[in-house]
Order: C-alpha cells, then structure tokens, then sequence
C-alpha cells in the first residue's frame, strides 16, 4: 500500500495486487505491485513467471517457496529478505525439526545469482533500535529502497508514510535505519548491540534488604521483620560452615 501511494504522489501507474493464503493462520500473503511511467503500459496486474524485477520477502519461507520462486529470473530479478528465524506449525509436531534457515538462503541465490540476493535480519534489528518487531516491514522497505529496488522517490515515500498515519515517527525511523543497513550493515548491528553489560548482582545484604523493602511494601514492618528473623537464624547457622547458599536461597 505504501509503496503504491507513493507511485501515485509521484505520477507514476501502478497497480496492486494482494494475494492471500487459506491455510492456518492466513497462509501465505503475495503482493503483486507493478510500477511504469507510462499508465498504460500495465496491461496486467499479476506479476507473471520470471518477470519480477525485485522480491522484498518479510518472511524467508515464503520467499524459497514455489510461488515466489517461479516469478523470479537470474540476471533480472533482485531479492531483499528478511531471515528472521519465523517456525511454522510444524515445530509442534515434530521435536526435531531445524529452520532450514541456509537451505532456503541457498535456493534463493540459485535463483537469482548470489550477487542479486541480500538477507538481513530485519525483525531483530527493529526490535532492537526501535523496540518493536513489526517496524521490520518498514526497515525491510527502507533497505530494499537503498539497494535501487523500489523505482519511487524518497519525498513521495516519506509522504506515503505520513499519509497511512499508523506510528508516522516509528515508521519513518524503520525506513531510515533500513536505507542504513543497506549501506553500512556493520555499523547498524553495532548501534543495535547491547551498549554495557549486565550489572553485577546485589551482595547478599542488599539482597535480603531489598526483599524486607517489598514485604514491607506489600503488608507492614511486622512482617518484614519476621523475614529477617528467619534470615539470621539460617544465616547464623550457615556461618559456621563457611558459605552463604543456603542463605541465599532461603
């Protein structure tokens, strides 16, 4: 819908197309989008076999899947995919059942030439910038915009993204990061790195402090202070072995 505003703004033809699965949870879902100069050189809307010039696949399953894989063609289709790890219903069935995450990655660049097939992690990556998965879809859409997949202009795209009004800012922030990924993807991954490491744990007093604060909290002094009778008890008993864990675990 995004991309098909934003061909509107720019006074291009297009047409879309949305093609939903039956199965559980709604199956797969296909997007025809045909995008010209020209309106009238559309003469359909379905993107035909092998006449696809970009794939932009929000889920890897379905982007190795016969359906995706027949409209693709090496030497003029590009691929932009999101990896992320997404299990189907049959890890529930079967206990050993692996994601075929490389398998898939592997028949997508047999199909259009490891050069023209680029996968990202857009879902991690989301989460971790933006602090929700979903903005995957637009930093997908900003990724696949940089590498020359999507023929509209940024202003038109900016404005389709306002136009929509649904999380303006967080989507307009997916869109950038994505066009970012797409150029420096290690300076990305470090930004979303976790920026320090975990703090220590508390000592063993401020532990059983902060656990009197909460009993404290929760009912009175009283019965805070019953707590931490019961601590030293242990706590006396425990000393005399040398060590602090059954302490701890009380």
């Amino acid at each position: 819908a995004l991309i098909g505003m934003a061909a509107h703004i720019d006074g291009k033809g297009v047409t879309v197309l949305d093609m939903t699965g039956l199965a559980q949870k709604g199956g797969a879902v296909f997007s025809h989008v045909r995008i010209c100069d020209d309106p009238e050189a559309i003469h359909a809307v379905r993107v035909a076999t092998g006449d696809a010039d970009a794939l932009i696949g929000g889920d890897i399953i379905v982007s190795a899947s016969p359906d995706a894989l027949t409209r693709m063609q090496a030497g003029r289709t590009r691929v932009v995919v999101n990896c992320a790890r997404t299990p189907t219903a049959d890890f529930t069935r079967n206990p050993d059942w692996q994601f075929p995450l490389e398998r898939m990655q592997a028949v997508i660049g047999e199909a259009v030439g490891e050069a023209a097939a680029h996968f990202v992690d857009a879902s991690d990556l989301a989460f971790r910038l933006l602090g929700d998965s979903i903005a995957g879809n637009l930093f997908l859409l900003g990724y696949a915009w940089q590498k020359g997949l999507v023929p509209v202009s940024w202003d038109a795209m900016d404005r389709a993204i306002e136009l929509n009004g649904t999380a303006v800012a967080m989507s307009r922030a997916a869109f950038l990061w994505g066009r970012r990924a797409a150029l420096d993807a290690a300076a990305v991954a470090a930004r979303a790195a976790p920026k320090s490491e975990a703090p220590p744990p508390p000592s063993l007093d401020e532990l059983i402090a902060s656990r009197e604060r909460m009993l404290t909290d929760y009912q009175d002094a009283a019965y805070a202070a019953r707590y931490r009778d019961l601590i030293n008890r242990v706590r006396a008993a425990e000393g005399k072995l040398g060590s602090t864990a059954l302490t701890e675990a009380v």
